[in-house]
């Protein structure tokens, strides 16, 4: 039997699969949002942590056949009107090329750098005075990254946190501790629940062993926790359930715009961001501790992927990155993100979709135009 469907039915039918969806999806991530609700989110305050303004950066990849030298980014990051950049490695020719220019740098140390660094102070600080002494000065360097999503990986989680103290405890030895942050990127993936995200929870295998400690750490020395947002890839994994101007924040004025309300914190949503960056805090208060600063230390949209991958375009591409933008400036709670990426990646291994996140061409010329004025 056919039957008509009314409206209310087929918005619940929307977001059962939406609460299937994302549970099982796997993305990537920071904290809460400006919804579109009158009611009071619980245990949230405002942190003078970040500007008055959206902090937005860039991520520097470089597994690229065609990416510009070091030397030649200053320039290109300031044509983008970004002031802050994110990189996967520690090379001194980056550091180097930054100095002087008024753009912040966020440094990783390599994934293979953690067992020694738990072990061996030393290690640390060898790091710092090569790496971090010769440039700091002239060079605003905001963050140090120990790791990239290592959490969920047994052969570094175990030895993450301490690895983080040791560095720490080098940087507090030349009193640059209070100037350079210690944390670590993690992947959504973290998450065992994400929805509704007023329930989220950590993965039980990480929660005491890793998280709790981690998030103690980063609440000891004032540092934030990085995590990596991927909206496309919760779209990718759950198409049939979570419409694409969800994914790409639906226009304020669409007469069609969806609505989200937590059944458990009654908080309202427009957005799968504010979903996913609400799922963090959560997960954290879960585990009893005290809500944190969080970056948002990747987000973006593929420009291209696998056949039949038809969501990733240059067009959604463009919509979400200055949608994203235009949605920061108007939460109340700012949170700083760091745009994947500077530039395509041809030379990555794994699924076509990994290699199209760049916002420029290799000559520096945009693949779209992305306003991000006055500098932020």
């Amino acid at each position: 039997m056919i039957m008509k469907t009314t409206t209310m039915q087929m918005q619940y039918a929307f977001w059962i699969l939406l609460i299937f969806s994302i549970s099982i999806a796997s993305s990537s991530t920071v904290p809460s949002l400006q919804g579109i609700t009158n009611q009071t989110r619980h245990g949230v305050f405002l942190f003078v942590f970040f500007a008055a303004g959206p902090v937005i950066g860039i991520n520097y990849g470089r597994y690229g056949s065609n990416v510009p030298p070091p030397e030649a980014l200053p320039s290109l990051v300031n044509s983008l009107s970004i002031k802050h950049v994110k990189t996967f490695d520690l090379d001194p020719r980056i550091t180097k090329s930054f100095a002087n220019t008024g753009i912040t740098l966020s440094l990783c140390i390599p994934n293979d750098k953690i067992p020694s660094l738990s072990t061996n102070l030393s290690e640390a600080e060898s790091i710092i005075r090569n790496f971090i002494l010769p440039y700091h000065k002239n060079t605003i360097i905001t963050s140090i990254s120990v790791g990239n999503e290592v959490s969920l990986l047994p052969q570094f989680s175990t030895n993450l946190v301490s690895a983080m103290v040791n560095v720490h405890r080098s940087l507090k030895r030349y009193r640059l501790h209070k100037k350079i942050k210690v944390s670590t990127t993690h992947s959504l993936a973290i998450l065992s629940r994400r929805f509704p995200p007023s329930t989220a929870k950590f993965h039980k295998s990480i929660s005491d062993s890793v998280v709790k400690p981690l998030i103690r750490f980063l609440q000891r020395t004032e540092s934030p926790l990085m995590v990596n947002v991927y909206p496309y890839l919760a779209y990718k994994q759950s198409f049939r359930s979570i419409p694409l101007d969800f994914a790409l924040f639906q226009p304020m004025n669409s007469p069609k715009r969806r609505r989200y309300v937590d059944p458990y914190s009654g908080v309202a949503y427009t957005n799968l961001f504010d979903i996913m960056l609400d799922s963090v805090d959560s997960a954290v208060k879960s585990l009893g501790l005290a809500k944190i600063p969080v970056v948002v230390s990747e987000i973006g949209w593929p420009k291209s992927g696998e056949p039949g991958e038809t969501a990733a375009s240059l067009e959604n591409a463009r919509v979400f990155n200055q949608r994203l933008i235009e949605h920061l400036r108007r939460r109340w709670n700012k949170v700083p993100v760091y745009i994947f990426a500077l530039f395509d990646e041809d030379q990555k291994t794994g699924a076509a979709v990994e290699k199209h996140w760049g916002l420029l061409y290799g000559n520096g010329s945009r693949k779209y135009d992305v306003k991000i004025s006055p500098p932020i």
